[in-house]
């Protein structure tokens, strides 16, 4: 997880910025940074906490306890999420991934599910969109729709 940190990070300096938002506080690059150096000091800081007895369960019988179906099935949502996302859409790609990401934990009940991730959805949208002023894409498929 800390490589991983590392690498993710790495790749936000690459995240290009507009000329116009230069100077602003927040910028598309600013997430994303946030979130690689919160997970590398937290990836520190558990790698350099002291360990509490020698009879703790060993790392290989807590790695075998691991959920790894939701995790692969989340990891598949969010691959495809990236690839979907220019031809659907933020609100549209948005609100699938939630809905089968609480689909892929467990979750059975359609409604809910599909309610509770389009109000996620939206007020992600007009939280970025209205207040930090970011443009986020309609998508192609949109547009092709709209003309």
């Amino acid at each position: 997880m800390l490589l991983f940190a590392v690498i993710y990070f790495s790749a936000t300096t690459h995240i290009p910025e507009g000329r116009a938002i230069r100077g602003e506080v927040f910028t598309p690059r600013t997430l994303p940074s946030i979130l690689a150096i919160s997970t590398i000091i937290l990836c520190l800081a558990q790698l350099f906490a002291p360990t509490k007895s020698a009879d703790d369960v060993s790392l290989l019988k807590t790695v075998r306890r691991f959920q790894w179906r939701p995790f692969l099935h989340l990891t598949g949502l969010m691959f495809l999420y990236g690839i979907l996302f220019d031809y659907l859409g933020f609100v549209l790609a948005t609100a699938l991934f939630l809905f089968f990401g609480f689909r892929a934990l467990g979750e059975r009940r359609l409604v809910r599910s599909a309610t509770i991730a389009t109000a996620m959805t939206l007020s992600i949208w007009a939280l970025l969109t209205q207040l930090f002023d970011i443009h986020l894409d309609i998508g192609d498929l949109v547009r092709q729709v709209i003309g």
